[in-house]
């Protein structure tokens, strides 16, 4: 099979999302399958042109992915024609990669990780203008007439289903991760070194995410700061990425402003080797979202046994297994609770719950050869 994936962000960036293509886009390749991949240029020092793992990478020169709406046409109309299928996801990738499959009568499938709807209303960092921007845009694609559109969980599908998209077009495929790469990775940590660490203190906790605004960021460093004042000893850190740097930003100066500012650490452009040894020194993960389609973080805690404090919202209900504690609220007060909650080691407990890649990989190429066979 020949695939064409059109996405706003690819590897390098960091994401769930991009995680999930990267991880796809090898494993097609390694079952040999014809993969092309066309995306943005974020960063001017990528090559415009570029083979990496056997996949054929083609980066659009334009300043933000809603440049890429436009500029992104020519370059899908041109790298479509000999292609079996185009595959896309949400969200301003998804209009050009529709339009030109149907221009060129190809195939197409859209993988739709959260649909949000009201939500927009209640997230911060968003003016009114962008509320309604956003929500319309979403709606816009949710109505695109894909030949089949993926639902990274039983939320995400619930959430569509509800939003009027056709049920009979809806295929659940749950974003899958390599346990395996994961058992090599943690093995090779000093796992003696992360008890010495835990020994020291209970009460080191982190946050790793992309600088979403449905991240739960601001009731982070809001309850971090109550929680971090009353307990001197404990500290937070965030592996966060620096973009968009006007986020990072604005995220880098509210932490400067806490009373508790030196009990914070941020950082980011880690290797997976270095990620998850710091998720291991944790004490336990925070993940306070207004909404997850999926959470590759909360997969791999999980995988990497990480007690998790979750909001709970969305497909976290889905994916967080084994010891977590749940914010009764999504609130600044939710989370302090939860964090309270978490230092006198009142945990509940979920039977272990695994995503696997193959499983994963395996029903995207079913649907693959069901659509271009049917």
């Amino acid at each position: 099979m020949r695939i064409l994936f059109v996405l706003e962000h690819f590897h390098p960036y960091i994401g769930g999302v991009e995680y999930l293509f990267w991880q796809l886009s090898k494993a097609l390749v390694i079952q040999g399958h014809e993969v092309k991949v066309i995306t943005t240029r974020f960063d001017k020092k990528l090559p415009q042109r570029e083979r990496n793992e056997g996949i054929d990478i083609y980066r659009v020169n334009c300043n933000n992915r809603f440049s890429f709406f436009i500029k992104s046409v020519p370059s899908i109309f041109k790298n479509s024609k000999d292609f079996d299928l185009v595959h896309t996801t949400t969200y301003t990738a998804a209009p050009p990669a529709w339009l030109v499959s149907r221009l060129r009568n190809k195939k197409s499938v859209l993988t739709f990780h959260e649909y949000w709807g009201d939500l927009w209303k209640q997230l911060p960092y968003l003016n009114f203008r962008q509320r309604f921007l956003y929500s319309t845009f979403e709606r816009m694609v949710s109505y695109l007439p894909f030949s089949k559109i993926v639902a990274v969980s039983k939320f995400t599908q619930q959430r569509l289903i509800k939003a009027g998209v056709d049920q009979s077009k809806i295929n659940i495929i749950y974003n899958g991760l390599d346990y395996n790469s994961i058992k090599q990775i943690s093995a090779k940590i000093d796992i003696s070194d992360v008890k010495t660490i835990k020994k020291r203190t209970a009460l080191d906790y982190i946050f790793v995410g992309r600088l979403g605004v449905s991240k739960g960021l601001d009731l982070l460093l809001e309850a971090s700061d109550i929680f971090l004042q009353k307990n001197p000893e404990a500290t937070l850190k965030l592996v966060i990425p620096e973009l968009p740097k006007k986020m990072y930003d604005l995220i880098v100066n509210k932490i400067n402003s806490l009373p508790c500012v030196d009990q914070i650490t941020v950082m980011h452009n880690l290797t997976k080797e270095e990620l998850y040894k710091q998720i291991k020194r944790a004490s336990f993960i925070v993940i306070p979202s207004y909404s997850e389609g999926f959470c590759f973080v909360a997969a791999e805690a999980c995988a990497l046994n990480i007690p998790v404090i979750s909001s709970h919202c969305g497909a976290l209900k889905e994916v967080v297994s084994g010891p977590y504690i749940a914010m009764d609220s999504l609130t600044t007060k939710g989370l302090f609770e939860a964090l309270q909650k978490a230092k006198q080691q009142e945990w509940q407990y979920k039977e272990s719950v695994q995503f696997s890649l193959d499983k994963s990989v395996e029903q995207y190429v079913h649907l693959y050869k069901e659509m271009i066979d049917g």
